[in-house]
């Protein structure tokens, strides 16, 4: 029987821990799969709410483990890692919910020979309910990096084999992509036929907040992960700019993303772009 781990990271989301969960009990799986919750905050209900949501899971034949980490994603990842056993694993957001065969299409792609260590389901996004985040990621996901590339922006998967290509996670927020430069280009598959939807920031600080954390992210893959990106990952923006002003229907849409990204600019320097 094929094995599979899952970690998620749950940091003052109790809330949200909801989606996750209960898409993983939805999963169509035959193989042993085994869930790790770590709660890296101090707040005693996100603990409960782990512990409530666990039963959902273990009814399904599944194992679930929730445990208490110290903060931050690293720490979490480490301490999840260390309750699961050699397999393949994906480490997914707490507001991330899954299609139903995700893992079991994972697991395919993942699987000894594929020559695949890295592997993402096609991302959807709830809809948000504030106009401008509409108009921002109506742009961004028409991006022709973010169709092409396997965006990282609530859950990744790695094989077996390629987890072994790092021992701790760093203490870094874009885990994902320090994560992602691990793997050649050529080892990494967006899974057409699984996907994952995740809330996104909703309103025009939100987005700036979110992009803000996102730049301070990619300040410290640069300066502390002591990690350079694949030769080929620059080319992965190439055309970004000319989709944004070849379709004058998209010109309102672009016009927020820009003010977006032009404020986080100003805040922060030049922003990147996932």
């Amino acid at each position: 029987m094929s094995h599979f781990g899952v970690v998620i990271p749950t940091h003052q989301g109790s809330r949200l821990l909801v989606r996750s969960m209960t898409s993983l009990a939805r999963q169509r799986f035959t193989g042993k799969l085994a869930v790790v919750v770590a709660v890296n905050d101090s707040r005693a209900d996100s603990f409960a709410q782990a512990q409530r949501l666990a039963p959902m899971l273990t009814a399904t034949g599944a194992a679930c483990t929730v445990i208490r980490t110290p903060p931050g994603r690293g720490a979490a990842f480490d301490a999840a890692d260390r309750h699961l056993p050699p397999a393949p694993r994906l480490y997914l957001d707490q507001d991330a919910t899954l299609s139903p065969r995700a893992i079991a299409d994972l697991a395919e792609a993942l699987a000894p020979g594929t020559g695949v260590h890295f592997a993402v389901p096609v991302l959807r996004l709830a809809p948000p309910q504030s106009l401008v985040s509409r108009a921002y990621y109506r742009v961004w996901r028409e991006l022709p990096y973010v169709r092409r590339s396997p965006v990282t922006f609530g859950a990744y998967a790695v094989s077996e084999q390629g987890r072994r290509r790092w021992g701790e996670f760093p203490r870094l927020h874009s885990d994902d992509k320090w994560v992602r430069w691990h793997f050649a280009p050529h080892e990494r598959r967006i899974v057409e036929s699984a996907s994952y939807e995740v809330v996104v920031p909703d309103g025009l600080a939100a987005l700036v907040r979110a992009r803000c954390r996102y730049h301070r992210g990619n300040r410290e893959l640069v300066t502390a992960a002591k990690l350079p990106p694949h030769p080929d990952d620059f080319a992965r923006y190439h055309g970004a700019l000319r989709s944004l002003v070849t379709t004058p229907a998209r010109w309102p849409a672009a016009a927020v993303f820009l003010a977006v990204h032009g404020m986080v600019a100003l805040l922060h320097g030049r922003p990147g772009m996932r």
